[in-house]
């Protein structure tokens, strides 16, 4: 791949699916389904020899795990602000009974919660997006050309997009985000990103269709 003396190639990868229940909330820390996942596909569009920075919930472990024998990352560390938002005290139970607690609204046109809905002991997708928008300054303030990968989850992959976009929490909370999808951004070196558009490109938001 090649890319511009000046930018940075970032790629964000959803986890494989996981071990849950139907018609509950997903438990907060689960293991990736055992079976095969045929990755080809993906590793083909990613490039060798990146950084990349894992979530450190095991889901994400297990992911990274299956991709990184293709592509020999050039360094791998975890990252806690790239974890999921904690859904506290709804984890793990059934869908039917978070609603109950939640149908008088506010609610979201596209999503089941709003973006500054707190879980009981938990957190907003807001508060998920304030780390994650700190992370990403970060990459800001330490920019390099080394192309990154990161091996995260869907409200990170929103956050991100946000910050990308310039767009408000609550309209990019219910972007669907499918288990391996790809989003691409490309950061341009913060001291020349001086004109219009920000350092921040959205480049896309890809389906694999992994199965």
């Amino acid at each position: 791949m090649s890319a511009h003396p000046e930018s940075r190639e970032i790629f964000f990868i959803r986890h494989a699916p996981v071990v849950r229940q139907a018609g509950h909330v997903p438990p907060a820390d689960p293991p990736i389904e055992p079976r095969h996942f045929d990755v080809e596909q993906l590793v083909s569009q990613l490039p060798a020899a990146a950084a990349w920075h894992v979530s450190p919930l095991q889901r994400a472990q297990q992911t990274a795990a299956l991709l990184a024998p293709s592509l020999a990352p050039s360094s791998l560390s975890e990252a806690p602000e790239l974890v999921e938002m904690d859904h506290g005290a709804w984890h793990d139970r059934p869908v039917a009974e978070v609603w109950d607690q939640i149908k008088e609204g506010p609610l979201h046109n596209w999503t089941f919660l709003t973006a500054d809905r707190v879980a009981p002991q938990g957190e907003s997708f807001v508060m998920l997006a304030a780390r994650v928008t700190g992370w990403m300054r970060r990459f800001e303030r330490e920019f390099r050309t080394t192309p990154a990968i990161i091996i995260t989850h869907a409200g990170v992959m929103r956050a991100a997009m946000a910050v990308a976009l310039g767009a408000p929490p609550d309209h990019v909370v219910g972007i669907p985000v499918p288990h391996f999808g790809m989003l691409k951004l490309t950061l341009m070196d913060p001291s020349r990103a001086t004109a219009a558009g920000g350092a921040w490109l959205f480049n896309g938001l890809f389906d694999p269709a992994i199965a």
